[in-house]
């Protein structure tokens, strides 16, 4: 169950980032549209859970505004952080969106004048962070307890395995 989790996990990010990343250029919003995509989703089904036969389900009330948002920052929004944080920290930088609506991002401006001064110490921060977030997603996804992971715990949610129609 845990691999398809994950495998289900990794098509639905490659499919947001085929669609979002030609149109955005930027990090931050693609993780953005991937948390939108999972919150709205959530309900019916995404494209990785449906191919790899899973489906959340929530309690019979169904899945509140509340679960589903809190499953959705914990699955995506904090992985997709990190990454972004790690990107950040490793100097990399495409802000085509924002550049373009005549807008720089604060921390890409301290970051420059602060990577030119001999302590690079905000990239090193950034980096550190993002993989600390990275490391909290990959053991809360690992503590798989029957269909439940800690996400689905504090969420109320489980991922079940649909079962194949008999023909």
């Amino acid at each position: 169950m845990l691999v398809r989790r994950l495998l289900a996990r990794l098509l639905d990010w490659l499919l947001v980032l085929v669609v979002a990343w030609p149109l955005v250029h930027e990090p931050v919003l693609v993780v953005l549209c991937a948390a939108v995509y999972d919150f709205l989703l959530l309900r019916l089904n995404t494209l990785g859970k449906a191919l790899t036969g899973l489906r959340v389900v929530g309690p019979a009330s169904g899945l509140s505004l509340r679960r589903a948002l809190t499953r959705t920052l914990i699955t995506t929004a904090l992985p997709g952080t990190g990454v972004v944080l790690v990107l950040t920290g490793l100097g990399w930088r495409e802000p085509a969106l924002m550049a373009g609506l005549g807008w720089q991002q604060p921390w890409v401006v301290i970051g420059e004048h602060v990577a030119m001064g001999s302590a690079g110490w905000l990239g090193s921060l950034l980096l550190v962070g993002g993989f600390a977030l990275l490391s909290l997603s990959v053991v809360e996804a690992l503590d798989l307890r029957g269909t439940r992971t800690w996400h689905d715990r504090k969420a109320g949610t489980a991922v079940v395995r649909l079962k194949v129609a008999a023909r």
